[in-house]
């Protein structure tokens, strides 16, 4: 099977091209029109009495209403695999005044040039594809491999009316991606409420998010057995007031900040390495110090996040990890502190002592105890939960956890230099590999195709939905719990709360593969697939995959 025209390729192109038209920026209510659309194409052509269910399935609690599309394929055997996706996008104003065909692909192509003009690098590679480029917001990430699941599922609901299938298929296609997840984590409730009806056995989930070159003229399409997680680890700095007229009698908290980011954003030593594959470096997403209007008073408080990439660190280890650092770069920073405070002196001809300093650096966890040590672990309880209750519902939840945060401290009436060290939500848990059926079914298929190169390796390296697919074995969230100041362990979590759910996750545990559409500039302007590969050659490697897992229920012939 070469890259090329392909039956799949018209049909799926059409499904993708009828889902990028319809905006779905996330979070939003919008989501909803691609998933109608979804169910919509799933049953034309009179398939749609071919499924054993198909429709909506809302996602609960949900503030914009938005719901799942599904459809369920019943085999002769239990046996059951899951086809993944997410309908959701970026915002499109990265286009500047394309903006308006950003959702057109065909529109879009007839001004490649402005494109190109926009986006250095961008001629040479339309060069070098011509027209097997596809351009548009969604189109590779990742509305094409949503049409590729399509495309799959109708073909094999057309083949159940002629015969029965031998294993019973789901399709997914879920909001929320891009912002929190919500669609998704609807999905895991849902599977096992499908599992439980119908009696299911489900051998994993291909989620088609998608595929990219790793490095300039790399030959390879890439194959995904797991995925990479995610940790947003925060940090509250308390420095020590003081008039900018005598500023060693305080401490700057934007000073001790910045050493902590020096230290902590890019360092390649925080880096998960696991059979071979390293995940990114840790990247500053925020920072800020806390006034919030101009005087003449050190800034003594401030705060960032980081997003911390994982292949197998737990939240536990991570902030063990985290924590040593930050100890080490207060010190290093208040010994630095104290020698400039000695080369002022003897430059002014000073004679006095310089300052003492000693910080501390503490968990949030930590810092609680404290304050309920203080003054009452139900007092704490209560002036939290206050807190909580007079924020805005739709305040960001990393902001809300910063102002729980502060409340803490203030309650524990300790004093600066210092730093807390907490978890924000999102939390993206790893997968690793895990061996069965479905990595079995997509080493032999891509044995089959060496010419397509395909390179079946362990982590996917983006943040994506198959982290809620299954927990891995001995994976310790108490630290997550622990120092999370807006955890909560109801799901759906109340407004302004956060949570997920563990149980069901760690009860479906789905292995789980990525094998998704190919191309490049996911999140930019320049997002682009290459379709030949994209609706030619994928939809078939995703039945392929498919018709290997089948013929495990079938009787031997030998």
């Amino acid at each position: 099977m070469a890259e090329g025209h392909s039956p799949w390729f018209e049909p799926t192109r059409d499904y993708m091209l009828r889902l990028v038209g319809i905006r779905s920026v996330s979070p939003n209510a919008t989501e909803n029109n691609v998933a109608r659309e979804v169910v919509r194409i799933l049953g034309e052509g009179g398939l749609e009495s071919a499924y054993a269910a198909i429709g909506l399935d809302p996602v609960d609690g949900d503030q914009y209403g938005r719901a799942n599309a599904y459809a369920f394929l019943r085999g002769t055997s239990p046996r059951t695999i899951v086809l993944l996706g997410h309908i959701d996008t970026v915002p499109t104003a990265d286009y500047g005044a394309l903006e308006e065909y950003a959702l057109d692909p065909m529109a879009l192509h007839e001004r490649l040039d402005a494109l190109a003009a926009m986006t250095p690098g961008l001629a040479e590679e339309i060069a070098r594809y011509g027209d097997d480029l596809l351009f548009g917001r969604g189109t590779i990430d990742m509305k094409a491999g949503v049409a590729a699941n399509i495309a799959v599922m109708r073909a094999l609901a057309e083949r159940s009316q002629q015969e029965a299938l031998p294993l019973s298929v789901v399709l997914l296609a879920t909001p929320d991606e891009e912002n929190e997840s919500a669609g998704v984590l609807q999905a895991v409730r849902f599977l096992l409420r499908l599992r439980e009806e119908y009696g299911l056995e489900y051998l994993g989930a291909i989620n088609t998010d998608y595929t990219t070159a790793r490095y300039p003229d790399d030959p390879h399409r890439y194959v995904f057995t797991g995925t990479i997680g995610k940790l947003l680890p925060s940090f509250l700095v308390i420095g020590k007031e003081s008039h900018v007229g005598d500023p060693f009698d305080g401490v700057d908290a934007d000073l001790l900040a910045a050493e902590l980011i020096r230290d902590l954003s890019m360092n390649p030593d925080l880096c998960d390495v696991v059979r071979g594959q390293k995940a990114p470096p840790p990247v500053t997403l925020h920072a800020t110090d806390l006034k919030v209007g101009y005087d003449v008073q050190l800034p003594f408080a401030a705060y960032f996040y980081l997003n911390v990439l994982t292949l197998s660190s737990s939240p536990a280890e991570l902030l063990a990890r985290l924590r040593e650092r930050v100890e080490a770069t207060l010190t290093r920073f208040l010994a630095k502190l104290h020698g400039a405070e000695e080369r002022w002196m003897r430059l002014t001809s000073d004679e006095t002592t310089p300052h003492q300093r000693s910080g501390v650096v503490l968990t949030l966890a930590e810092l609680r105890h404290a304050a309920e040590a203080k003054i009452g672990a139900d007092t704490v309880k209560a002036d939290l939960a206050m807190l909580s209750e007079s924020l805005p519902a739709t305040l960001d939840k990393r902001e809300r956890s910063l102002r729980l945060g502060q409340r803490l401290w203030t309650l524990s009436g300790l004093s600066g230099p210092a730093v807390v060290l907490y978890y924000s939500p999102p939390y993206y848990p790893h997968a690793q590999a895990a061996p069965g059926a479905l990595q079995d079914a997509m080493a032999a298929v891509a044995a089959d195709h060496p010419e397509l190169q395909l390179l079946v390796q362990e982590f996917y390296p983006y943040i994506s939905d198959m982290s809620y697919l299954r927990l891995d074995p001995g994976m310790d969230l108490a630290a997550l719990m622990a120092n999370m100041p807006v955890w909560s362990d109801d799901f759906p979590a109340t407004s302004g709360a956060y949570s997920l759910p563990l149980d069901e996750i760690a009860r479906l545990g789905a292995p789980l593969i990525n094998l998704g559409p190919y191309g490049w500039g996911a999140h930019q302007r320049g997002e682009r697939l290459l379709q030949s590969y994209s609706f030619g050659v994928l939809p078939q490697l995703i039945v392929e995959v498919v018709e290997r897992l089948g013929a495990l229920n079938e009787p031997s012939t030998t």
